[in-house]
């Protein structure tokens, strides 16, 4: 029961963690840095090659295949990872023939990262380096494109905004896909749920109202809904029949605009 309880208050903080909107940024990036540390150790000591191999053909769930079909043409280009993790999407890209800088405020992800790079035969093309989003050391105007697969939604959008419209080409692009608040009874509602909220202590959920502010450091943006039937389909008895709602999912929310404002995920695309 306490555990029930204890899933309640973490699913509710990700409508509105004050972590993630401080400016003194310290205290999440060290809570923040311990949670990934402790889950990147795991496969630092088991290393997990099915887990890490490269898979051209991997089967994506719709948000993440649009994603990824935004940078297809990325040959050459040079792309800043934010919050690089693991590195999939650093080593993904690379295979494409970008050169990637994946960046990550946890030592351990970060060694990870670098394996999961040589294991892949990629690593002339990723540096990996310990960094903040929110504070970087590069020059201006260095990237074609920043993406990140669930990043925004753990960082201060005022300072990551600036930081990320300062180290972008003009011209250049950023392309995240982030969790999203829809409706926040909705929100009340998934947190009686018994699905285990799997959010990090500065983590956070964006709202629709972020996304737009966040804009502001940038000269046009687009958004693109996911997540609507589909995500119902997360308890046991009916994992098994999720991918069967995409479709579903695609005619509702390109049909009926106003379904957007249900959808958990949306992929954002930036231009400086």
């Amino acid at each position: 029961m306490y555990k029930y309880f204890k899933n309640i208050r973490r699913v509710l903080k990700t409508i509105n963690n004050p972590l993630k909107k401080s400016e003194n940024v310290s205290e999440k990036d060290k809570l923040e840095r311990e949670f990934y540390d402790k889950e990147a150790e795991k496969y630092l000591q088991n290393f997990d090659e099915n887990l890490f191999r490269y898979d051209e053909n991997e089967p994506f769930p719709p948000r993440h295949k649009f994603f990824y079909s935004l940078l297809e043409n990325i040959k050459g280009k040079h792309i800043l990872d934010c919050c690089c993790g693991w590195g999939f999407t650093s080593v993904k890209l690379a295979k494409r023939g970008a050169f990637i800088s994946g960046i990550d405020i946890s030592p351990k992800t970060i060694k990870l990262a670098e394996k999961n790079a040589r294991f892949n035969n990629v690593s002339k093309f990723i540096k990996s380096k310990i960094m903040s989003v929110q504070q970087m050391s590069f020059d201006n105007n260095t990237f074609d494109y920043a993406v990140g697969l669930g990043a925004l939604h753990h960082l201060n959008l005022e300072l990551v905004g600036k930081e990320i419209s300062r180290v972008l080409k003009p011209g250049g692009k950023a392309i995240f896909l982030e969790p999203r608040i829809p409706f926040r009874w909705i929100m009340a509602f998934r947190s009686l749920t018994p699905v285990n909220c799997q959010e990090s202590p500065g983590g956070g959920s964006l709202s629709d109202r972020e996304v737009y502010e966040f804009s502001r450091y940038f000269s046009d943006y687009r958004v693109y809904y996911f997540l609507l039937l589909r995500k119902f389909f997360r308890f046991p008895l009916l994992t098994k029949f999720a991918s069967k709602t995409d479709k579903v999912d695609y005619l509702l929310i390109n049909k009926l605009p106003i379904l957007r404002k249900f959808c958990w995920a949306f992929v954002l695309e930036f231009t400086k």
